[in-house]
């Protein structure tokens, strides 16, 4: 194995990273909306559930992606001073966080479709829009 094998691990980590700070970004800006207008949504017990929930899932995504990121240096680091074994080993642990990362993402996807669902349950009522 050479170091061009994990450095591959880059632009997917690095392109998928770039997707959940998008993500965090605009939930942070529909936190901020809810907040300053709460009158307007009918289920807010609900959507504050589901905003901390969210939340919390955004934020392990990030870390096993920025840890996956790091695995993947590791290994580059470790292949170019001839230690092999032990970057085929960074490399596989790197790979394991990149997939929990996307298992995570997969989660927050499936709460964000229930999010909507939630913003739609009012069925249309003129009070709460």
């Amino acid at each position: 194995m050479n170091y061009a094998i994990p450095a591959l691990l880059f632009s997917g980590i690095s392109m998928f990273f770039n997707g959940y700070t998008i993500r965090y970004l605009n939930i942070s800006k529909l936190i901020r909306n809810f907040h300053n207008h709460p009158d307007k949504d009918c289920n807010i017990e609900a959507q504050i559930l589901n905003f901390r929930l969210r939340l919390k899932y955004i934020k392990w995504i990030q870390f096993f992606s920025v840890f996956s990121l790091f695995l993947a240096t590791l290994s580059i680091f470790t292949i170019f001073f001839q230690h092999i074994q032990v970057g085929w080993i960074l490399f596989l642990f790197s790979m394991i966080c990149f997939l929990i990362s996307l298992i995570i993402s997969a989660l927050e996807i499936k709460i964000s479709t229930i999010a909507l669902n939630i913003s739609l349950k009012d069925g249309g009522d003129q009070k709460c829009s």
